[in-house]
């Protein structure tokens, strides 16, 4: 890919979320009636086993956070060295070049989060321009559709007005946010929330990637 930022005009209409089918289908984020598109993408083989591995052994702790060329893995010694490491470098370079692509950025940062309890679980918007977020175990990020939230009551737990509004990624899918810092994108940025950890699904590991500018 190659797709530079370019502002978008404000937007006029309720903001939405989309599906894309193909990499370049990312691209649908610079819609000015867009604010989120998510592609399914299934786990490269190993990456979970090497996490579960060291979230097991302690060394992975609360998680970590880097900020790397674009396309490049995780420094030296961010993660342990165990089996199957290569599998989480290789995501990370994949994923931070993505962001770049899109952005024109040369920097991202980049934070692995380990969680045993919902990270952030009350609808709230994000003040970055574009985030992209991937769920390596556990469940993934939910978003609220625009005709289902008044926004007049973010940072309550009143601002969902119809629970079919919800929207789920799986593990694994790369879910692009546009936050309240994206040009024309005041006050639409997307709504969303960490989903509910239970007995069935004790951990969560999410790998977050900003533009640093």
């Amino acid at each position: 890919m190659n797709i530079r930022f370019q502002p978008p005009a404000p937007a006029t209409t309720c903001p939405r979320a989309v599906d894309a089918v193909t990499l370049t289908d990312l691209a649908q984020v610079f819609d000015p009636f867009v604010n989120l598109v998510r592609l399914h993408h299934p786990l490269p083989p190993g990456l979970a086993d090497y996490l579960d591995a060291a979230h097991a052994s302690g060394a992975l702790g609360s998680g970590r956070r880097a900020v790397i060329d674009a396309g490049s893995p995780p420094p030296t010694g961010a993660l342990p060295e165990l089996p199957g490491r290569d599998t989480v470098d290789a995501d990370v370079q994949q994923l931070s070049e993505l962001l770049a692509d899109l952005t024109g950025c040369t920097r991202v940062g980049v934070r692995i989060e380990v969680l045993d309890r919902a990270m952030c679980p009350r609808w709230h918007v994000d003040r970055v321009a574009l985030r992209l977020l991937c769920t390596w175990i556990g469940p993934a990020t939910e978003w609220l559709d625009e005709r289902c939230a008044d926004r007049s009551r973010l940072g309550s737990d009143d601002v969902m007005t119809d629970a079919s509004g919800i929207g789920r990624a799986a593990a694994g899918d790369i879910v692009l946010l546009k936050g309240e810092l994206w040009p024309g994108n005041a006050g639409r940025g997307v709504i969303h929330r960490s989903p509910h950890l239970d007995a069935a699904h004790r951990l969560r590991i999410v790998a977050a990637f900003d533009a640093v500018f």
